[in-house]
Parts: structure tokens; C-alpha cells; sequence
């Protein structure tokens, strides 16, 4: 009986002298004597020398010679740029602090121009009339006085707001302030003053009004009257370029006023 081929048992006999074929010593020339042997092992049996291959360690020039050229040219490009970019920000401070500076003069100027005294000359007190009377007199001719100074202000473009009057109060409001203000003796006193633009009733008969300050000096004696725009300071967080001292002829003056 003919037996029956088994294409599997082939096939794995195929793989198996493969495997056996790939396993199996192979011959090795050692490099230094010649001799050829089968062993696995790692040394030549005849020289001892190592069988293992080595390729020759090479030092990449070329591959350096390339990088260090890169590295040359992004320099030659680098520096000049970042020198550019140095004194472009060096330029660029040295403009915002020449524009601060204008702005600091610009408005030094301004303030000075905004305070300079200005002066009239009041209603001389009439025959017999009380000096104290008269002193009234005097102060409302100044409230009058800086409410239409506020208005062309305001129609010049250097004020802003509708002014709808001015109130004026001693100054400092100290009770030996306010005694001289009652003493007819006193022959100058000092007022502080708002050219206002809106006012607050309030309790106890007191009223807040909101608008720019003024400096107001009356000199009783000569019925001679001088007053100052304020710049107020800036109150707390804010800031402001310049400030400018108060004009003498609208300061304290001396005396109990």
C-alpha cells in the first residue's frame, strides 16, 4: 500500500533544518593570524585575538565642519540684529523720557498760567458804614468777581463745567481764624472759595458744593482783592505730572487773618 505524502510534516521538517542551519557555528577568520574556525567562541583558538568585527570609528568632519559653519553664520546674522534691537529700545526710552518732560513743562506751564493772581479793587466802604458790614460787602464782590473770572475761564477752553456761582469760607477755619474775622481790627484775611457747578443741601444747614477752588485774599483796609485758580493734588492712587508752589499774593497773609 502506498502511504499517503503529509505536505505539513514537510514543512515542518523544512523549518526545523532552517532553524538548525541558522543556529549551527559558522566559520570566522580571525583578522589577525588568518585561522579559520567553527566554535562560538570569542577568541580566536589559535591567536587569541578577538573575532568580533569592528567598524573603524570615524570622526564626522564633514558633519562638524557643516555645524560650526551654521554656527558662524547665525552669529554674523545675530549680533548685528540684537545690537539693532538694543539701541532701538534704547531710542524708544530716550523718546517717552523727552515726551514726559514736555508733558511734565507743558504742564508746569499750564498751572502757572492757571494761578497768576488777579486782582480788582472793591466798593470803598461808605461814610459811617460798619467795618464789618463793609467786609461782607468786599467778600461778595469777590465771590462775584471769581464766578465771572470761572465763566471766561470756562469760554476760553480752560475750565471746564457750567458755573452757577461761587461761595467763599475763611481759611484756615480755625476758631482764632474765625475770632479775626469778627475783630474789625483785622486788617487781611484769607478765604477759601469754590466756583461751583452743582450744590448739596444737606442737615444742620450745612451745603457741599462741587466745582473748582480758588484763593481769595481781601485786604479790608485798601478794599483791594486778589485770588488764585487752584490745580488740586491728586488724592490718593492718583497722580499728576507737576504741582506748582501758590502764588505769594494769594498765601497766608500775616497777621491774625
Amino acid at each position: 500500500m502506498t502511504q499517503q505524502h503529509d505536505p505539513w510534516a514537510a514543512a515542518r521538517a523544512s523549518q526545523r533544518d532552517d532553524v538548525a542551519a541558522a543556529l549551527a557555528p559558522r566559520e570566522r577568520r580571525c583578522p589577525a593570524c588568518g585561522h579559520v574556525q567553527r566554535d562560538g567562541g570569542r577568541l580566536c583558538s589559535n591567536c587569541g585575538a578577538d573575532l568580533t568585527a569592528r567598524a573603524p570609528r570615524r570622526i564626522p568632519w564633514r558633519a562638524l565642519l557643516l555645524a560650526g559653519a551654521a554656527v558662524v553664520v547665525l552669529a554674523a546674522i545675530a549680533v548685528p540684529v540684537v545690537s539693532s534691537l538694543r539701541d532701538d529700545a534704547a531710542g524708544e526710552r530716550k523718546r517717552a523720557a523727552e515726551h514726559q518732560a514736555q508733558l511734565r513743562e507743558a504742564e508746569r506751564a499750564r498751572q502757572i498760567r492757571d494761578a497768576r493772581p488777579v486782582r480788582a479793587e472793591g466798593p470803598a466802604p461808605a461814610t459811617g458804614q460798619d467795618p464789618l458790614a463793609h467786609r461782607a460787602q468786599l467778600l461778595r464782590f469777590g465771590e462775584q468777581k471769581i464766578t465771572a473770572d470761572a465763566r471766561a475761564r470756562v469760554a476760553a477752553g480752560t475750565l471746564d463745567g457750567d458755573i452757577k456761582g461761587t461761595e467763599c469760607e475763611v481759611f484756615p477755619g480755625t476758631e482764632g481764624r474765625r475770632a479775626a474775622e469778627q475783630d474789625p481790627a483785622t486788617p487781611v484775611g484769607r478765604y477759601e472759595c469754590v466756583a461751583y457747578t452743582s450744590k448739596l443741601e444737606g442737615n444742620q444747614n450745612r451745603t457741599a458744593v462741587f466745582g473748582n477752588p480758588f484763593w481769595l485774599v481781601i485786604d479790608y483796609e485798601r478794599s483791594a482783592l486778589t485770588w488764585c485758580k487752584v490745580t488740586p493734588r491728586a488724592g490718593e492712587g492718583g497722580s499728576v505730572l507737576i504741582t506748582v508752589p501758590v502764588p505769594e499774593a494769594c498765601r497766608d497773609p500775616e497777621g491774625p487773618g
